[in-house]
């Protein structure tokens, strides 16, 4: 786990605190690089709340706002009923949620490596082991499967699927899917299902285990955060889908844990149902320029003989893989980009990258200020 100050993060406030400002190469916030829900629109839905004011909870969450994610769901040939949807305020909350109902003091969750940091903190807030199962560089990022059956035992309460992942943007295939589903259910073994980027997957019809397969247990996480650009909003869900025993059992854990907290905002709860009809042509426009942006990332890194680049099938993340020997360790090289060049990246190994020297960067940046930061890394890194 990354210490929130770390010998990076001080090297980027040193720098501001004497009047610099580093391009931060590696924020996903949708906010930040100019991706914004149309205000007349939160503000019409908003208004309807404050009207009313009324305060009637569900620890499910209101039905609207799950009547809705189900319809969300049947329009892309993904079935899960409006009762088996939880809401939470967050993917943490979710994850916190799921690793505190499914495993007891020592138990483990199988999680992909490379992956994003926060699990480890969910993880260790409930008791809960993390055994991790590679990702596979040289072929694209996808799953090493025997490495997951391998990293399989008797006290695995569940394995994490993440797609679109975050940070190689590698998506699960849905011949991995099927394989995965077969290995969890000979084991009775739910699934956790990360889709958080799934609305900026390049490619066709997004593949989901949900709707693809037939777990015995699946567990498939989204929210508004990345899907609308509404990161400050705080609302996400758990859809429960499988065998009815299985579900039902579950979903009476995971009311009374929402049930005591009652964390989801009503009135972005009540807005929900409009976001989803409302924002369809902001969500195509974001999705578009995002790709968009993907291609340029891709075409400016591909450039360079000594920068190893997969194209990312969705997300805002890509890695970059320096391929030439450097004289430093990897930290020592994201602080000495960002002190010479002005650009901060987050290194490999925030990520437990295995080996190499990787670079994390998002592609969410503006054409102008992404054109000028990746050309700077090219040619910081051909200067070694």
């Amino acid at each position: 786990m990354i210490p929130s100050i770390n010998k990076i993060e001080q090297s980027y406030r040193d720098l501001v605190a004497i009047g610099q400002s580093p391009i931060k190469l590696y924020s996903g916030n949708p906010n930040e690089h100019g991706f914004h829900f149309p205000p007349k629109i939160l503000e019409k839905v908003y208004s309807r709340y404050f009207e009313e004011q009324g305060y009637e909870p569900h620890p499910k969450g209101l039905l609207e706002a799950r009547q809705a994610i189900m319809t969300y769901y049947e329009k892309q040939n993904a079935r899960v009923s409006s009762e088996n949807i939880i809401l939470t305020s967050g993917t943490s909350e979710s994850f916190f949620y799921l690793f505190s109902i499914l495993t007891k003091p020592g138990d483990n969750v199988l999680c992909p490596v490379p992956a994003y940091p926060l699990f480890d903190s969910i993880a260790q807030l409930t008791g809960t082991r993390l055994r991790h199962y590679s990702l596979r560089e040289d072929a694209s990022w996808s799953i090493d499967l025997k490495d997951l059956r391998e990293k399989t035992d008797d006290r695995t309460r569940a394995i994490l699927l993440i797609s679109p992942n975050n940070p190689t943007g590698a998506v699960i295939s849905a011949e991995e899917i099927q394989e995965i589903v077969d290995w969890a259910n000979q084991k009775n073994i739910p699934l956790i299902c990360d889709e958080v980027f799934s609305e900026f997957y390049f490619g066709k019809t997004f593949p989901r285990p949900m709707s693809l397969a037939a777990p015995r247990l699946c567990f498939t996480l989204n929210g508004i955060s990345k899907m609308f650009a509404l990161p400050g909003l705080k609302l996400s869900w758990i859809a429960v889908t499988g065998e009815e025993a299985l579900v039902d059992a579950v979903l009476d854990s995971l009311e009374t844990r929402a049930d005591t907290f009652l964390s989801c905002h009503i009135p972005i709860q009540k807005a929900l149902p409009h976001l989803f009809v409302e924002g369809e042509a902001f969500l195509k426009e974001y999705r578009d320029e995002v790709k968009r942006r993907r291609n340029l990332a891709v075409a400016l890194l591909t450039q360079s003989p000594d920068i190893r680049c997969v194209s990312p099938q969705g997300g805002f993340y890509l890695t970059a893989e320096v391929t030439k020997k450097l004289p430093q360790a990897e930290e020592e090289f994201v602080i000495q980009l960002m002190r010479e060049k002005g650009v901060f990246v987050h290194p490999g190994y925030f990520y437990d990258y295995e080996r190499g020297t990787h670079l994390i960067i998002s592609f969410l940046t503006g054409e102008a200020q992404l054109t000028e930061s990746l050309r700077a890394l090219t040619q910081f890194v051909a200067a070694f």
